[in-house]
Parts: C-alpha cells; structure tokens; sequence
C-alpha cells in the first residue's frame, strides 16, 4: 500500500510539474511586450506575391521575398492595421490582433490580370453585373488598360451600347493596338449591327494587314462585290 501511495504521489507531481511547464509555455507566448511577426502574401491563385510592400499602421515597413514571404521586426502585442500594396493589385487592409507569439498572418491580394479574367468569364456567363463590379475595379487599377478596354467595350456589345463599345474599340486603336480581335469586332459591329458595308470593309482591310485569313478574305470579297457600282 505504502509503495503504490508512494507511486500515486511521484505520478501527481510528474502531472503538475508537466502541467506547470505547459502553463509556463502559453503564457511566455502570449505575455510578451513585443515580438516579430511572420507572414505570407500571395494570389488568388494561390501563387505567392513577391516585391509587395507592408505597412504597420501606417508606417513603410518590410517587402516580401520572391516566396511571398515576410517579417515584421518587433511588432508590439496588441491591434495593428496593415495594408498590401503592389502595382497592378488592388491594395488590402486588415485589421491584425496580434496576442501570440506563434501567430502567422496570411494575406490575399487580387491582381489585374486576374480580375479581368473572371471579368471575361462572368461576360461569357451573362452575368453582367458581376462583370462590371470586376471591371470597376481593374478600372481603378488601369483605366487605359487595352484588355480591360476590350471587355468593357464587349459588356457594351452585349447591352447594345453600340456607340459607346465602337468609342472604347477606337480608342484601343488610337493608342497603337492593332489586334485582330479589335479590328474584326469593329467590322462586326458596322456590318451586322449597323449595315455600314463600306466602314467594315475598311476595318476587314486593316485586319488582313496584320493578320491572313481565309475566311476573312472571303468576307471582304463578298462586301467589296456589294459595294461595287
């Protein structure tokens, strides 16, 4: 009996000593004044976002390496507001309790690029208003980009905005782009839309410069010979 009182208590000191050191453990992570913080930025595609900048209540603080990765230095217990930011993605901020050492700080940031491809899907979906709260906000990031031009001018089309869709199409245009998509959705627009056989010749002409095409060939020979007296 002795013995076995004997090993209950050598068992209960083991618990509270084990006890002790785990309950010494939490607390030296969660009492701290300041502490650094690690953290991660990546896409929404799940790709890492190197060269962006954070900020820790305003103030400039690390970038991220090519993994997407960063430190913050000594960051003090307590709230913290960061903010992302990278050209060409939309800014991100979040409000960070930081109360443990341990603690990671994930953060996805939206691109450009990958705006304007789910723009393009919701348009191929018909989902116009989710397309224009998606191209609304690549606007913001880039309102003369030619991609983003391209789909707005093609929610347009889609909406029989004609006059507004041919301003976008020939604004491309005067800024140098000359893709065949461009040019072949002006020829569209004048031929099938607006029956101005001699404008989507023209624009037919302009494709074939940049880009041979048999079909389109014929095209233009089929409207030339209607337009011919």
């Amino acid at each position: 009996m002795k013995q076995l009182l004997r090993l209950g208590v050598v068992a209960l000191t083991l618990v509270l000593f084990a006890s002790s050191c785990v309950s010494y453990r939490e607390r030296r992570l969660r009492e701290f004044a300041s502490s650094p913080l690690v953290g991660m930025v990546y896409d929404r595609d799940q790709k890492p976002c190197a060269g962006a900048l954070i900020a820790v209540d305003g103030q400039e603080g690390p970038r991220t390496d090519i993994n997407g990765r960063f430190v913050i230095d000594a960051l003090r217990r307590g709230e913290h507001l960061i903010r992302v930011s990278k050209p060409g993605y939309e800014s991100l901020e979040v409000t960070l309790s930081f109360q443990d050492r341990t603690q990671v700080l994930y953060l996805r940031v939206t691109s450009l690029g990958q705006l304007l491809r789910e723009a393009e899907e919701a348009l191929d979906r018909r989902r116009f208003q989710e397309a224009d709260d998606l191209l609304r906000r690549a606007e913001a990031l880039n309102a003369d980009d030619p991609v983003g031009m391209y789909l707005r001018a093609v929610s347009f089309l889609k909406r029989e905005n004609l006059e507004q869709a041919i301003g976008l199409l020939e604004k491309i245009r005067a800024q140098g782009q000359k893709a065949p998509a461009i040019l072949l959705s002006l020829a569209d627009i004048y031929q099938y839309r607006l029956e101005d056989l001699s404008r989507a010749a023209f624009y037919l002409r302009q494709y074939l410069d940049s880009e041979d095409s048999p079909e389109v060939r014929a095209r233009l020979t089929e409207l030339e010979s209607r337009l011919a007296p």
